[in-house]
């Protein structure tokens, strides 16, 4: 279930335009904290090259699709590729990597894709997947979720 949960948080990212988890929301690590989301609509914070620093709002939920909403500026993202890295901060163990690609790898190849990263989730093992944890890993522990992909920005 470990695994899975990070699939289906994989399949939410690539289809919803560089979604977070639902249960990252409440918990991830942010500066300044985020302002309360749309109804239906997550908010979370990603570095961009050539952009720096934006709050991006996304649809909820693993059947979400579609661009992601610049908040505070013109433009929105569209998903290209996504790497996500669940790491284990207690004992610095990468538990589980994923790799999605909008189009299998040929989605938008006309089209100048832009680097971003972020980190989505911070907590508590237990948090992040309940009690089906690896071995190895204590319920206490602090997982980190981080992003790693390209989007199409568009003004």
């Amino acid at each position: 279930m470990f695994v899975a949960k990070l699939s289906l948080i994989a399949a939410t990212i690539a289809t919803a335009a560089l979604a977070s988890p639902p249960s990252a929301a409440a918990t991830a690590t942010t500066t300044p904290p985020l302002p309360p989301a749309p109804p239906g609509k997550e908010l979370i914070q990603l570095n961009c090259e050539g952009l720096g620093a934006i709050t991006v709002s996304v649809q909820r939920g693993e059947n979400s699709n579609g661009a992601g909403q610049i908040v505070d500026a013109t433009g929105h993202g569209i998903p290209v590729a996504a790497t996500l890295t669940l790491m284990d901060m207690t004992t610095a163990t990468v538990l589980a990597t994923e790799t999605t690609a909008t189009g299998k790898g040929n989605a938008h190849p006309n089209q100048a894709a832009t680097h971003c990263t972020g980190v989505l989730f911070v907590g508590s093992a237990s948090d992040f997947v309940g009690t089906d944890l690896p071995s190895g890993v204590a319920p206490t522990d602090t997982v980190q979720l981080a992003f790693d992909g390209f989007a199409v920005i568009k003004p």
